[in-house]
């Protein structure tokens, strides 16, 4: 069974967190990074002598989407990733 094609998780997996359809997203994930680049990175051709090892991330508006070697998403809200960013300034 081949994986879902990756623009799609990513455009899922935001939904879910904003909790809205995949489709109603605006501005829609291929307005923020290029998913073909990003497919053939992660699941390159059987001809590619690349092999991706590590992480990909980007910010899609305020989350941070982070694409593992294996093609995993995962959506973390940007406030749970900048320490402090509950906190008031100090002064």
């Amino acid at each position: 069974m081949q994986p879902p094609e990756l623009g799609v998780e990513i455009a899922r997996k935001i939904a879910a967190e904003k909790g809205v359809e995949p489709a109603t997203l605006e501005p829609p994930v291929q307005a923020v990074i290029d998913v073909t680049a990003l497919e053939r990175l992660i699941h390159p051709s059987p001809h590619s002598r690349t092999e991706f090892t590590g992480v990909v991330s980007f910010t899609y508006g305020e989350y941070t989407v982070t694409i593992d070697q294996t093609g995993t998403v995962s959506v973390t809200p940007r406030s749970e990733l900048e320490p402090g960013a509950d906190s008031p300034p100090q002064t």
